[in-house]
């Protein structure tokens, strides 16, 4: 578990930049001056020289590291210390303006499994990409998304091979990333002012892995249903198991929707009889699909055991 992307801004006051290994970009017209940084992948880094602002945004760990399949809190702190040599700022004190948290497992199943199983989150838009699902308001981007995939589309085949050397990247395995965007860390932390610095605290630390954990909890996911034989498996009952998989989307049980179904039918076209004969016959097929209490492809175990994992930045 890590950082990866940082968003950061900072109050020049009387302190001056250097620009020396900056590439200059555009200016816009709001007074804004764009640069670009390369490291291992750029960093942007944005001056205003009429509010006396820095911004600073990107990868970190892409940065420093060249990658983010296996980092930890040395690459962020190198990142931000070679940045503040190469500006001449420290950067410790900047604040915090958005930042994401997560990490990345390896996953027994397709990533698309998990994204097909996991719904929504209430009061949070649902969003599905070419190979992730994002789960989003206007405060916090819960994403999730084929690490693998993502890996093979940014990285090279020789960096690809040098990450199987160094850190165990296996390109057949599924690698799933989980990740907490905050677009607002303030009001997600519930604190007036984030700096650089706490991203290093213990504490602080501690309650991001707390809430990718529960974040992730949030997700309504589809039920599994226990399959024993292919008798279970009629044109009769085949829907109904997929509609007690998606359950938690109903307002309420979903035998309970089709018996208010069947009794909203006109006595002309089904009398109290035949309806009675279908509430039976519902019964009946319903009582062939057990459903377990979890979600096959839930990974709240893995993330638990990922959570035991330091994180602590020792000096």
């Amino acid at each position: 578990m890590n950082f990866d992307y940082l968003e950061i801004s900072r109050s020049l006051d009387k302190d001056k930049p250097c620009l020396d290994y900056l590439e200059w970009q555009y200016s816009s017209k709001y007074g804004w001056e764009k640069f670009h940084f390369e490291g291992c992948k750029e960093v942007e880094i944005m001056i205003n020289n009429e509010s006396n602002q820095m911004k600073i945004k990107g990868s970190i760990p892409y940065f420093i590291a060249g990658q983010n399949f296996k980092t930890n809190l040395d690459d962020l702190k190198s990142g931000i210390e070679y940045l503040s040599s190469i500006l001449e700022l420290n950067l410790y004190s900047a604040e915090v303006r958005a930042f994401e948290f997560g990490t990345i497992l390896n996953i027994p199943f397709l990533p698309k499994c998990l994204f097909d199983s996991h719904i929504k989150i209430t009061g949070m838009k649902a969003r599905s990409l070419d190979y992730g699902k994002y789960f989003e308001d206007n405060i916090l981007r819960i994403k999730l998304y084929d690490a693998g995939k993502n890996i093979k589309l940014k990285l090279d085949k020789a960096e690809r091979e040098s990450l199987s050397r160094s850190f165990g990247y296996d390109p057949l395995a599924n690698y799933l990333k989980l990740e907490n965007h905050y677009k607002k860390p303030c009001i997600s932390f519930k604190q007036r002012l984030i700096q650089v610095s706490d991203l290093l605290d213990n504490s602080f630390q501690d309650l991001c892995k707390e809430d990718l954990y529960n974040k992730y909890n949030s997700i309504m996911k589809t039920s599994q249903v226990k399959i024993t034989d292919k008798k279970q498996l009629s044109s009769s009952t085949i829907p109904l198991m997929i509609l007690k998989e998606y359950e938690a989307l109903l307002p309420c049980k979903a035998e309970e929707l089709m018996k208010q179904k069947i009794k909203s039918i006109p006595s002309n076209i089904l009398n109290r009889e035949d309806k009675k004969s279908r509430v039976k016959q519902l019964r009946s097929n319903m009582k062939k699909i057990e459903v377990l209490n979890n979600c096959e492809f839930d990974i709240s175990t893995l993330l638990k055991s990922q959570m035991k994992e330091s994180l602590t930045y020792e000096s």
